[in-house]
């Protein structure tokens, strides 16, 4: 308020001091016809809006006063050193396999930290520190994707362990191998994956070694129950139960006893039955083989012997106790020795007997009668009766069979058989031109088997008629009755 009024007072004083003022014109005269009126100052704002402050002018910056540069200081081998242990670290922790860009970022960085380091000392430092972290960055990683990777293997191994048997067969080194990985993954629990990774790797080594030695002993067993049931099967083929019979049931009771101990998982004790299984069975074998060289050298010389019966009885003329003419028919066993099917016993089916022999089919031929001529006439009609010759060459080629699968004991059973038919057979022997005295009709002197066998050419003994009657039996019911036209044949005194 003061200062408008200090402005309206100096408003006068300023125009006197203008007209006083020599060196300005001076305006004509004039009378006014009224006084001038002072003016009414117009009314001031208490506070009249101020203007913002110009700014002043800018200055030219004034150019800062030169410091002298120092120059950076280079790069050591420790700071380069520290960066390649964080590679080579991560690098020991796998991460090659399980993480591998990061490692290749830090190997990259690390190789170009030593392309600028005395270009650019300060680059190649941010270069190495970014190598090292990302090397730490990828050991971590690589840490924990290994324990999990361990702990998965280690479940893995001690579920083979428990599938073989190992926490049964071998409690206590079972316990021993496993207390490694429940104490790794312990570890990984409390974040020392550093120390679990190593306990693993440990609880691993461990487990796969038991493992081995497990896998080691149950192969041993197998091979030992494979071998002692071949020796027992190439034992029931040299027929070791007759031949060496101790030592066969010696093997069958040691087998046993390994299987039952095998059953309770008692390792030892099946590792010791089972061996000595094995050392039996090959004395039985040795037995066995021993009897049967002696049984089959046995069994040769009578299989030859029995064929050169039945060859020398193959030659001969045999006239059966019913009438049965058999003509020579010559024979030899040798080609049936080299033809003979030579097969192998089969364990399954029974074993034959010998009274198997007594039921062996009986082969009948027709009965026949030798004439003058050499030709032949039935003599019985349709009569059929076993051929003992040809019983006895079936025996005996059934004994061959049977020494082909090394059944010596019931080949020679057969041989046996075999002998005693040809030697029946042989006695009903007569020679080749043997008469056939066919019965007449003579009225004065009526044929008759007492007169028959009196007569010169036949026997000269009328007290020889009954082997004119066993010899034509099945023809003459009755000794008192023949009849005309009978043809009987008459066998040797």
């Amino acid at each position: 308020m003061k200062r408008n009024m200090f402005r309206i007072a100096l408003v006068p004083v300023l125009a006197l001091v203008l007209l006083n003022c020599p060196s300005a014109p001076k305006a004509p005269e004039a009378v006014p016809e009224k006084p001038p009126e002072m003016p009414v100052p117009a009314p001031v704002p208490e506070k009249p809006p101020e203007k913002p402050p110009e700014k002043p002018p800018e200055k030219p910056p004034e150019k800062p006063p030169e410091v002298p540069v120092e120059k950076p200081k280079p790069v050591t081998e420790t700071e380069i050193g520290a960066a390649r242990a964080a590679i080579a670290r991560a690098k020991e922790a796998d991460a090659a396999y399980y993480e591998p860009q990061i490692l290749k970022e830090a190997e990259e960085a690390l190789k170009k930290a030593l392309q600028v380091k005395e270009a650019d000392p300060e680059g190649a430092r941010r270069l190495l520190a970014e190598a090292k972290l990302k090397a730490d960055t990828a050991f971590t990683g690589s840490v924990q994707k290994a324990a999990a990777d361990l702990k998965s293997r280690m479940d893995r191994m001690a579920a083979q362990l428990r599938s073989s048997g190992a926490h049964r067969f071998l409690p206590g080194e079972y316990q021993d191998a496993t207390a490694g990985a429940q104490e790794a993954e312990s570890l990984y629990a409390q974040g020392n994956y550093s120390a679990a990774r190593e306990k693993a790797y440990a609880a691993l080594a461990d487990m796969s070694r038991l493992n081995q030695r497990l896998g080691e002993r149950l192969r041993w067993i197998d091979i030992q129950k494979r071998d002692i049931n071949q020796e027992l099967k190439d034992g029931i083929a040299l027929q070791a139960q007759t031949r060496a019979p101790q030592h066969f049931e010696r093997v069958n009771q040691l087998y046993l006893q390994g299987i039952e101990a095998f059953q309770a998982y008692r390792l030892v004790e099946t590792e010791e039955a089972l061996g000595a299984a094995r050392e039996e069975g090959q004395e039985m074998l040795k037995v066995a083989r021993s009897k049967e060289s002696a049984e089959k050298s046995q069994a040769q010389s009578l299989m030859r012997e029995v064929m050169k019966d039945l060859e020398t009885a193959s030659d001969l003329t045999v006239v059966t106790e019913d009438g049965t003419v058999i003509k020579p028919e010559p024979w030899q066993g040798e080609s049936y020795i080299q033809e003979a099917p030579k097969q192998e016993e089969n364990p399954s089916e029974p074993k034959k007997d010998t009274q198997s022999l007594l039921l062996h089919p009986q082969i009948p031929l027709p009965a026949k009668s030798i004439l003058a001529g050499g030709e032949f006439l039935a003599v019985l009609g349709d009569v059929r009766e076993e051929n003992l010759l040809v019983q006895a060459k079936e025996l005996w080629k059934q004994g061959v069979e049977e020494m082909n699968r090394g059944n010596y004991q019931l080949a020679e059973e057969y041989f046996k058989e075999a002998k005693r038919l040809v030697e029946a057979y042989r006695t009903q022997a007569v020679d080749a031109d043997s008469p056939i005295y066919i019965v007449r009709l003579i009225p004065a002197r009526r044929d008759c088997l007492w007169r028959i066998a009196e007569y010169k050419y036949i026997y000269g003994n009328p007290y020889l008629w009954p082997l004119i009657w066993r010899k034509n039996w099945k023809l003459i019911q009755n000794p008192d009755l023949i009849y005309p036209g009978w043809k009987l044949v008459i066998p040797p005194k």
